[in-house]
């Protein structure tokens, strides 16, 4: 199955899982974006029991790559409640990657092979690739607040400029590729651990129904996926640039 109909799928079941009446989603919503992801350096610590290595390469930088194929992309559905129109509530994913630049110099430290290193070495001398190029896939059930600007009671009763923020929480789905000692490691797709991320933007409603928006987010996570013979955790701190297309539905 494809990605992206898995993703409609999980979408609609996390709404589903809500539980709210359907007479209080007084403004549904559905939100499509596109954007730009920016990982911040941090350690990848690797763990091979049968091998005899646990190491840890200090401080790795990683790529951006948000316009490769497939690119960065994700989709929001909720609502916003009849009694309380400035709270929200919603269902999102989206797909961003992660790509260690495994040709720098960085400190190592651990055992590699039953010996004890400690130093610094070129990544790819020991790990060639270290990528979740298939995608950092955020599930994320949101809580959203909104400000009202350029009200109209007629067509736009809260607000044709909106502010928003919100927070979600949910697991991370990761499709990892790892090359460790010419070794490569390509599991599919697997359960990587708890997202969670923060956000705020502001929303411009074109027509009543239609309109456009353009938000900031920040995710973190502590991935750890598969590598050969064992694993590889990192800690995933993201800044996300995102923009696209919002359609109210009252």
């Amino acid at each position: 199955m494809r990605l992206a109909s898995r993703a409609g799928t999980r979408l609609a079941i996390a709404l589903f899982a809500l539980g709210i009446p359907s007479g209080v989603w007084a403004e549904p919503f559905l939100d499509a974006y596109v954007g730009k992801s920016f990982t911040q350096d941090n350690d990848i610590h690797i763990r091979q029991p049968r091998l005899g290595s646990d190491f840890t390469f200090e401080n790795v930088t990683f790529d951006d790559y948000s316009f490769e194929s497939p690119i960065y992309y994700g989709l929001r559905a909720g609502y916003f409640i009849e009694r309380y129109p400035w709270l929200g509530f919603g269902a999102e994913f989206f797909h961003f990657k992660i790509k260690a630049d495994t040709s720098e110099v960085r400190p190592l430290r651990g055992t590699l092979s039953g010996s004890s290193v400690a130093g610094t070495a070129p990544v790819n001398s020991v790990m060639e690739r270290f990528e979740v190029s298939h995608g950092v896939n955020y599930l994320t059930l949101d809580a959203l607040v909104r400000y009202p600007l350029l009200t109209d009671p007629e067509r736009f009763p809260v607000g044709r400029l909106q502010l928003y923020a919100g927070v979600g929480l949910g697991p991370v789905i990761a499709h990892p590729e790892v090359r460790i000692n010419n070794i490569l490691s390509e599991p599919g797709y697997e359960l990587a651990g708890l997202g969670v991320q923060g956000f705020a933007g502001l929303r411009f409603l074109i027509f009543r129904y239609l309109g456009v928006f353009a938000e900031y987010k920040f995710t973190h996570s502590g991935l750890s996926v598969s590598v050969p013979s064992g694993t590889g955790t990192v800690t995933e701190n993201t800044n996300h640039l995102v923009g696209g297309l919002t359609i109210h539905f009252k």
